[in-house]
């Protein structure tokens, strides 16, 4: 495709996705889209497949109540698609029972001859490599029955041995950027060194999270220094998570080192970015965490684990370090790198807020999604041979044997 991208304002789009509550990664991404540029460059109608009733805790569990909300759920689609009768449908789905409902979705939109885009906000492993022989046929099925998948991470290049010459594009999540990136400036005026070190989580609680591990981490570090404080901020990932880990801190004495706060409001999650010095993120899966990309435009160095798309985020020694999932000794390592180095934190800081402006920011994340949805107007070209659309760098080959 030529580097013009076409003018779509009479391209009717359909995004089923989720807004808050609860707020999760999902929830942030599409209140960003909707608060976009976008709805000026397509005819856009947004479509909400997600209880806003349910916590994350119950969401995902076979039980009655959540049957009969994703039956609402693809009722509304439907409903949707007889309304705006969409020549794009633009499906975000999650692993597990969120995939099961959005398959209904993705039949729906196909049935009634839309073009299908099919967004898993998760990591690969968590909607397919790590799960039982059924279920990835399943997920191959689906998958083929889409015109492309919009890919959150470089992790899903693997797609092509699952899937030969279906489409597959790289977009990153991103957000709207200008109070994370004043929080960045007003960061590199500092000259003083703090006298304590803010080490901030935010995000769900839970195993998944890595939120166990972190603690462990804590208490090797809190064994021979005090002059460090951790901020866990956020919700429990399942029921009962947030009283076995206070319970764990409260048994090793660490209370006043190792802190965990409720969910915050907006206001309050940037006070937290702006006191913090250093922001980790030990997940045992991921996609594309919003958390992450806030801090780096906060301008903070980031320590993760090497799953899912985090590496993606991360580079290793330029804005933060990468460790292995599971591994509290290494984490602590890697955090005492950062403790004890403040040349290389402010150097991290520095790049953090470069890399987050330069690719993770809503409105360039527009031209590429733009870019994208032309590749599947009447008229345009586009074939099943599979690669990795990157995100500036969208091209076009051949003829899309489905055509409007």
């Amino acid at each position: 495709m030529s580097g013009r991208i076409q003018n779509l304002t009479n391209c009717r789009v359909l995004i089923s996705g989720h807004l808050p509550p609860p707020m999760g990664g999902i929830a942030m991404f599409y209140q960003s889209l909707l608060t976009s540029s976008l709805s000026k460059k397509v005819d856009l109608y947004f479509v909400q497949t997600s209880s806003q009733k349910r916590t994350l805790a119950n969401a995902g569990k076979a039980s009655l109540s959540n049957l009969l909300s994703a039956v609402q759920d693809c009722a509304r689609f439907l409903r949707a698609v007889i309304k705006h009768k969409p020549q794009i449908t633009h499906i975000a789905t999650a692993p597990g029972f969120s995939f099961l409902k959005h398959s209904v979705c993705v039949l729906i939109a196909d049935l009634f001859g839309s073009r299908v885009l099919i967004h898993p906000h998760c990591s690969l492993s968590a909607l397919y490599s790590d799960r039982p022989g059924w279920w990835r046929w399943f997920v191959r099925q689906i998958l083929r029955r889409t015109d492309g998948l919009i890919a959150l991470s470089r992790e899903w290049e693997q797609i092509s041995d699952i899937i030969p010459g279906h489409p597959v594009f790289l977009l990153p999540n991103a957000i709207h950027q200008d109070d994370y990136l004043a929080i960045a400036k007003e960061r590199s005026k500092r000259s003083d060194l703090p006298v304590i070190i803010n080490i901030l989580y935010l995000g769900y609680l839970g195993k998944a999270k890595g939120t166990y591990d972190l603690i462990e981490s804590a208490k090797l570090i809190l064994s021979n220094r005090k002059d460090i404080v951790f901020h866990l901020v956020g919700d429990e990932l399942a029921i009962g998570e947030r009283a076995a880990l206070q319970q764990r801190i409260a048994t090793a004495g660490m209370d006043q080192n190792i802190r965990l706060h409720l969910p915050v409001d907006y206001p309050d999650k940037l006070e937290y970015y702006r006191q913090a010095d250093v922001f980790v993120y030990p997940s045992y899966y991921e996609g594309m965490p919003m958390a992450v990309i806030e801090a780096m435009a906060s301008g903070l160095p980031v320590i993760a684990t090497k799953v899912g798309g985090l590496p993606d985020l991360v580079m290793d020694y330029e804005n933060g370090l990468l460790t292995a999932p599971g591994d509290p000794e290494a984490l602590s390592r890697a955090l005492i790198i950062l403790i004890d180095n403040a040349d290389m934190r402010r150097s991290m800081q520095v790049r953090s807020s470069q890399l987050a402006a330069e690719k993770y920011d809503i409105e360039k994340l527009v031209d590429e999604l733009i870019r994208i949805y032309s590749e599947f107007l009447p008229g345009t070209k586009q074939n099943r041979k599979q690669s990795i659309h990157e995100a500036r760098g969208i091209s076009n080959n051949g003829n899309h044997p489905n055509d409007l």
